[in-house]
């Protein structure tokens, strides 16, 4: 766990996620961290089909398989319910996010982009 002066959060880093928090989390984060991570990559094809249709609408006829290779690494932020992507490579300058409803990834509302 550490301060990450660039994103103003605690960032701890689990396999190939990034989880941030506003505040410094207890010590049982460790625990949501690897159920959110297998939630995550379990329901990775869902939040895919989530964001899919914005993606084609940007970028074209763009498949499931691009967005897997080309969204890069997942921000998970507990306390605000949300995923972003940072330094995803569809461009230069766009950021990606959605927010999740529950820790299951089952329910995902808010696709945004900005930049």
């Amino acid at each position: 766990m550490k301060f990450d002066e660039s994103l103003q959060q605690y960032v701890y880093q689990y396999e190939d996620l990034i989880f941030s928090w506003d505040e410094e989390p207890k010590e049982e984060y460790i625990s949501k961290v690897k159920v959110l991570a297998k939630n995550y990559k379990d329901n990775l094809d869902r939040i895919i089909d989530f964001i899919l249709p914005e993606l084609r609408g940007m970028y074209g006829d763009v498949s499931k398989e691009d967005v897997k290779n080309n969204l890069g690494q997942a921000i998970i932020d507990y306390n605000q319910g949300t995923v972003t992507y940072c330094d995803q490579s569809f461009d230069d300058y766009h950021i990606f996010s959605f927010e999740f409803l529950n820790n299951t990834f089952e329910k995902l509302e808010h696709f945004s982009v900005d930049g």
